[in-house]
């Protein structure tokens, strides 16, 4: 598999990784935005019906991810971007890391923030 080629696969992985992840949380946008901005959340009623989607997406999700870890750590590949070395990509894995995490478990973050800090 060629440099390009090979950058082009971690790039769709962490690209599917991080829709999977926004795709978990479709289910509940619409209390989370009635509870920041207050807003109406009426229109984001029909989101609700896609909570079947998020256990799914939640392991698509974090599958992607640990196969970027592992490309990461212990792949005999070379990662080369062309752009990017591979001590770089590794730290941007680990900046992006919490934000995907927390996009994933937002729902169960929330109540526990508010369970906590009641």
């Amino acid at each position: 598999m060629s440099r390009q080629n090979n950058a082009k696969s971690a790039g769709v992985t962490l690209l599917t990784a991080a829709v999977a992840a926004v795709t978990a949380g479709l289910c509940c946008v619409g209390p989370l935005l009635y509870l920041l901005f207050g807003i109406s959340a009426a229109g984001f009623a029909g989101l609700s019906q896609l909570e079947f989607l998020r256990v799914p997406m939640i392991v698509l999700s974090l599958g992607l991810m640990l196969r970027v870890f592992w490309r990461l750590y212990f792949s005999k590949r070379l990662w080369c971007t062309g752009r990017l070395t591979l001590g770089q990509t590794r730290f941007l894995f680990w900046l992006i890391l919490p934000f995907m995490l927390l996009i994933l478990f937002y729902p169960t973050a929330v109540a526990w923030f508010y369970e906590v800090f009641e």
